[in-house]
């Protein structure tokens, strides 16, 4: 990983710190889409709809007994996952929802 020094802090940051509008934060950036899209080209080819039908009837049945990770792995895949709600009170105690998404961490 390469330092970034002074000067070149200051060619992609303007006065207040925040990046320059076109800056790069990161020099190596993402991968490239075409890197992406070959990927998941080779995971289809590598899972077939059998593949996927087994994998998915293993999980249905893995559910039943209980297991409750295959539960949650089926449950966001048909319907997403749970939404995350937190009433507030507002003016006068009238409650206020709000909806917070809930983030799966990878």
């Amino acid at each position: 990983m390469s330092q970034i020094d002074g000067e070149e802090m200051a060619a992609i940051r303007d006065k207040n710190g925040r990046f320059k509008k076109g800056s790069v934060a990161n020099p190596n950036g993402r991968p490239k889409k075409e890197r992406e899209i070959r990927f998941y080209e080779i995971t289809l080819t590598a899972c077939t709809y059998a593949d996927w039908r087994e994998i998915v009837k293993k999980a249905v049945a893995q559910a039943k007994r209980g297991d409750a990770s295959a539960r949650k792995w089926l449950a966001d895949y048909l319907i997403g996952p749970p939404v995350q709600r937190t009433e507030l009170t507002g003016a006068e105690g009238a409650p206020l929802v709000v909806q917070i998404v809930q983030r799966q961490d990878d």
